[in-house]
C-alpha cells in the first residue's frame, strides 16, 4: 500500500505567509475530491482468539459393558433455535476468524489416516490442528465438510466445526499429503510419534493452501474399547430413550438427514461415541464417567452428490449428481435413497434407511424453519462457487450459481416436508 499522506508544507514567518497558507489550503479542499480509501486488507489471524482448555479426562478404553451403557444413554441431538443460526458464521469454538480469513501455522509431520489431503499443522499457541486442502476435484472435502458440519449443526445434532479459511503452512512440503498419508505412503517414526526429516524433493517451504478448512474437534472425549472403533448406523438401534438415550424420532431424523444430504461415507470408523467435556463428572474408583453421551458424524465430507461407490467427483459435493437422486427410493414405504461407498471392498453401514412418521415429521419441522438466507449462507461459506461446476440448460451449458443450490435444496426439502406421511410410527 503507497504512502497517502501529502507532504506537510513549510510554516511560513510572517502573517502574510500564514494567510497565503490558509487562502491555499481553502481552495485545494474545496477543487479536489477527499482521497478514496483502498480497501483493507484481509486479516491475518496468527493465534486463537481464546485461550486453549485444558486436556480432556481420559476415558477410553472401556470395556464392552461400559461402551454399550455409554451407548444405551447416548443423544444425537439438542433442541435448537433453528431460525437464528448464522450458517455463514457457523458455530463457536475456541477459534474465531471470518470465512475465508488467513492463518499461519508451522507443519507438523504426523501421519494421517484417510482418502483426502489433509496434514496437520501447529498454530501459534502450541495446539494442533487438522488441515485440508485441496489438489484436485476429486474428493472436495474442503467443500463438503463445511456443507455438512453446518447443516447438521444447525439443525441441532452434534457434530465438528471445520473452518473455511485459507492456510499458510510454514516448514511445509509442496504436497504435504504425499508425505503424511499413513495408508498408502507409510513412514517410519521417531521417539515422538511423527515424521523424520523429509528428503529434498519434498520441496519444503512456506505455502498458502486457499481454500482449506481447519477442523475443531467436538470438545468431548471419546468412548472406546479401541482406537478408531467407531460406531455402525446398525448399533444405534441399542440406543435406550428409557435410560436417557435418543428417541426413535431423533435416530429416524438423523437417518433421513443423512439421506437427504447424501452423506455416502459412512462406515463404522466415521461415527463417534463420546462424551461432552461438561458432562464427565469427577473421577470415582474406575474413573471418570460420563452424564450424557453422545453420538455424531464424524466425517461429513462426502455429502451433496449422488453418492455411490467411491464417492468420488460427481460422488460428492456435486449439483447435477444431487439433483439426479429423489430424496425417497419408495415414498410410500418411507425409504429414504442413500447410495453409499464401498460395496463389498468397503461395506456402508447406512444404506436407504426407512423411517418412521416421528422422524420424518421432526426434520420437515428442522428444515422448514431455514430461511432461504441462511441456506444461501450455508453455501456461500463452503464457497462451492469455486468449483465454476456446469449444468445442461437447453442446447447448452452454464456455470452453476448459489442460488440454483439453494433452489434444489428447497427442491428436495419439499419432498420431506410435503410428504403425506409415513406407514410406521
Amino acid at each position: 500500500m503507497g504512502d497517502r499522506a501529502a507532504r506537510r508544507p513549510l510554516i511560513p514567518a510572517s502573517g502574510v505567509g500564514i494567510l497565503l497558507l490558509v487562502c491555499a489550503a481553502l481552495f485545494s479542499f474545496a477543487s479536489t475530491p477527499p482521497p478514496v480509501t483502498p480497501p483493507a486488507p484481509r486479516r491475518v489471524v496468527k493465534v486463537p482468539l481464546a485461550a486453549p482448555k485444558k486436556p480432556l479426562p481420559a476415558l477410553s478404553p472401556v470395556t464392552p459393558a461400559q461402551r454399550l451403557d455409554a451407548l444405551k444413554r447416548a443423544r444425537v441431538r439438542e433442541d435448537v433455535d433453528v431460525a437464528s443460526r448464522d450458517l455463514y458464521r457457523g458455530p463457536r469454538g475456541s477459534l474465531s476468524f471470518a470465512v475465508d480469513e488467513e492463518i499461519r501455522c508451522d507443519f507438523v509431520p504426523r501421519p494421517i489416516r484417510g482418502w483426502s489431503e489433509k496434514f496437520f499443522c501447529r498454530l501459534d499457541d502450541g495446539r494442533v490442528f487438522k488441515v485440508k486442502y485441496v489438489e484436485n476435484d476429486r474428493f472436495k472435502e474442503v467443500y463438503g465438510e463445511v456443507l455438512g458440519t453446518r447443516l447438521f449443526w444447525a439443525l441441532g445434532f452434534f457434530t465438528d466445526r471445520m473452518l473455511p479459511v485459507r492456510v499458510t503452512c510454514r516448514g511445509c512440503p509442496r504436497h504435504p499429503w504425499t508425505w503424511v498419508n499413513a495408508g498408502h505412503n507409510p513412514k517410519k517414526l521417531d521417539e515422538q510419534g511423527v515424521i523424520p526429516p523429509l528428503p529434498p524433493e519434498a520441496e519444503i517451504g512456506t505455502y498458502t493452501f486457499d481454500p482449506a478448512a481447519l477442523e475443531e474437534p467436538l470438545d468431548a472425549a471419546w468412548i472406546e474399547e479401541r482406537p478408531n472403533q467407531g460406531v455402525t448406523w446398525h448399533s444405534l438401534e441399542q440406543v435406550d430413550p428409557s435410560a436417557g438415550g435418543a428417541t426413535k424420532a431423533d435416530l429416524d431424523a438423523l437417518r433421513l438427514l443423512a439421506a437427504f444430504a447424501q452423506c455416502a461415507d459412512n462406515s463404522a470408523e466415521q461415527n463417534v461415541l463420546a462424551c461432552p467435556r461438561g458432562e464427565i463428572l469427577p473421577a470415582d474408583g474406575d474413573g471418570p464417567v460420563c452424564r450424557r453421551p453422545v453420538v455424531y458424524v464424524g466425517d461429513l465430507g462426502a455429502v451433496f452428490g449422488h453418492g455411490g461407490l467411491t464417492t468420488a467427483h460427481e460422488g460428492r459435493v456435486d449439483y447435477d449428481g444431487w439433483r439426479s437422486l429423489s430424496v425417497w427410493r419408495d415414498a410410500a414405504t418411507c425409504t429414504a435413497r442413500l447410495n453409499s461407498i464401498g460395496g463389498p471392498l468397503r461395506p456402508s453401514t447406512l444404506r436407504h434407511p426407512v423411517v418412521g412418521e416421528a422422524g420424518r415429521a421432526l426434520l420437515a419441522s428442522l428444515l422448514d424453519q431455514l430461511s432461504d438466507r441462511q441456506i444461501a449462507d450455508l453455501f456461500r461459506a463452503a464457497r462451492v462457487d469455486r468449483l465454476h461446476q456446469t449444468t445442461r440448460e437447453g442446447e447448452g451449458s452454464r456455470e452453476v450459481t448459489i442460488d440454483d443450490w439453494v433452489a434444489l435444496f428447497r427442491t428436495k426439502r419439499e419432498e420431506i416436508t410435503h410428504h403425506p406421511g409415513c406407514p410406521q410410527p
